[in-house]
């Protein structure tokens, strides 16, 4: 079977395990007899756990040449932590659970991502493949987070824990049959510009996405992080009280709520394959500013027009923003560096997104007590305008010195 259409069936299968759980984790987290504070606890020691070690998995498979050892730990991880949920008998179990289900879910998250780079590095439409691959994720977890709640009424909270373990069990089979090609640990230890200079990349003839030196320079990275950060620190901000303010303050019904949430999500396969394809041709920098700019009339739509129809429309846009910013990101982080380098180019991605959760967990919830919901909403506006700006400033500095000097770097 082809690799990519493996990691892709994996990648689904892993999302249909989590849309299994998120729904209902908090409740069952409650009904293990933490409080609410806990909860938070709970949740901020495994993000913490994702930031750092979403670096080292990153930094250990390119030292180690291996991608497919290292996401296959991970796979293994989560189904383990998933199976062990169903059984703990109190909340006080939970710490060491959910910290070796942060550490196997980076494992897996930071590899398999620098996995699938490594296995389009030589492939035209990349966007649109990882548009299709990070698409179907989305579809998956829309799909099981649609019937959670049912499973949990009917088989008990624990019962969806269980499933999620054996769909990360039969992902985790299914990546023994994949088949990685790394070059030797020798390569990876290259400097990016030698293992270009070595494989004759330096040449005019050399592929655009390869990172290439010119004058000890390289493609930005910089604008990657800032974005990744950014973008999770403002949705997390956001999306830690959307649901209050559209049930609190708008006066939607929970059901409501959760369908145009569900709006959202459903319309994200579709939309990431057309976001790849434009980002193929429009380039990752320019994509990403659009996202952000998308992201914007999202949050000034959540304040101005938050009432039926128009509320639709807002999250088909939410739908595109977060399409956008999603596919134009992954392509970009597995396109930024060498292959010998995409390990520690995806865990920082990685843990930059991390962080910035984080942080917006809390600077969203105090926000909004501080100062209500449509004040907060209207910064993280601004912030991800801001944003927009800054990427399309360095889309519009990188095309030029592109034009100065051809071998300095495809705009990306």
């Amino acid at each position: 079977m082809n690799n990519v259409l493996l990691l892709t069936v994996i990648i689904f299968l892993l999302f249909m395990a989590i849309g299994l759980t998120n729904p209902i984790d908090s409740l069952y987290v409650k009904w293990l007899g933490a409080n609410y504070a806990l909860i938070g606890v709970l949740g901020t020691a495994s993000s913490l756990t994702g930031v750092v070690f979403s670096y080292l998995w990153g930094h250990a498979s390119d030292r180690m040449a291996q991608r497919k050892r290292f996401m296959m730990i991970g796979l293994a991880g989560v189904a383990a932590s998933q199976g062990l949920m169903v059984i703990v008998p109190s909340y006080v179990y939970l710490f060491p659970v959910r910290i070796l289900g942060a550490m196997a879910q980076s494992a897996y998250a930071t590899t398999s991502l620098a996995l699938m780079g490594d296995m389009l590095e030589r492939q035209r439409g990349r966007g649109r493949s990882m548009g299709t691959y990070r698409g179907l994720a989305s579809l998956g977890f829309g799909l099981m987070a649609f019937v959670s709640g049912s499973i949990a009424d009917r088989a008990g909270l624990r019962a969806p824990f269980g499933l999620a373990g054996g769909l990360a069990a039969i992902a985790f089979f299914l990546s023994f049959v994949i088949q990685e090609n790394l070059p030797s640990k020798e390569g990876v230890s290259l400097r990016p510009g030698a293992q270009a200079r070595r494989a004759g990349m330096h040449s005019e003839g050399a592929s655009p996405h390869t990172p290439v030196r010119e004058s000890g320079r390289r493609l930005p990275m910089v604008p990657l992080l800032v974005s990744a950060f950014l973008w999770s620190l403002v949705t997390g901000a956001v999306y830690a009280v959307w649901a209050n303010y559209m049930v609190e303050e708008l006066g939607y019904s929970r059901a409501a709520m959760s369908r145009l949430w569900a709006t959202a999500s459903t319309s994200e396969f579709p939309l990431m394959i057309v976001a790849g394809w434009m980002s193929d041709r429009t380039g990752r920098l320019p994509m990403l500013s659009l996202g952000f700019l998308a992201w914007t009339v999202v949050f000034l739509g959540y304040v101005v027009v938050p009432m039926m129809p128009w509320i639709v429309l807002i999250q088909l846009t939410r739908g595109f923003a977060y399409s956008a910013y999603t596919v134009a990101a992954m392509t970009y982080a597995i396109e930024v560096r060498s292959q010998g380098e995409r390990g520690r180019t995806s865990g920082l991605f990685n843990s930059a997104g991390g962080l910035g959760m984080i942080l917006g967990s809390i600077v969203g919830g105090t926000l909004t007590q501080v100062l209500g919901f449509v004040p907060m909403i209207l910064i993280c506006g601004g912030l991800i305008f801001g944003g927009a700006v800054y990427l399309g400033v360095c889309a519009v500095w990188w095309r030029r010195a592109y034009e100065v000097c051809p071998k300095f770097g495809r705009v990306i």
